[in-house]
């Protein structure tokens, strides 16, 4: 199984962008950041060739829970969306929650709503 899970879209990567906190809302996501790197390091003088940025993405619910019951496990925290330009193609990735799962000790129903979270994130890429 992958560490990341990527979808190639043929859709503008700047229209996902337009779209993606609206559609993040529609499944109870926050967004807690952007990080437009195509934009924010070329205007520091470093070149960056195809288009990149990330996005950090939070639902409360299960934030909470996570900090509640295994605080420890926030290294996971918050989601984060990749949307990049690679040989000119389009690809959204976001790190596999099931993979890094299998790695810690997580309590049952922590771990269920993550995963559902995951699933969650997983259908919004694939909607691009």
């Amino acid at each position: 199984m992958q560490l990341i899970y990527t979808h190639r879209s043929s859709t503008p990567a700047l229209e996902i962008e337009k779209r993606i906190e609206d559609d993040a809302k529609a499944f109870g996501l926050m967004l807690k950041k952007h990080f437009p790197f195509s934009e924010n390091l070329p205007m520091n003088g470093f070149e960056i060739k195809e288009h990149a940025s990330v996005f950090e993405l939070c639902k409360g619910s299960v934030a909470a829970k996570l900090l509640n019951t295994q605080p420890e496990l926030n290294i996971l925290m918050p989601c984060r969306i990749s949307i990049y330009q690679k040989e000119h193609e389009v690809f959204i990735a976001t790190p596999n929650l099931e993979v890094q799962l299998d790695m810690f000790e997580c309590d049952v129903s922590l771990k269920k709503d993550i995963l559902e979270l995951y699933q969650e994130i997983v259908t919004m890429i694939n909607k691009y």
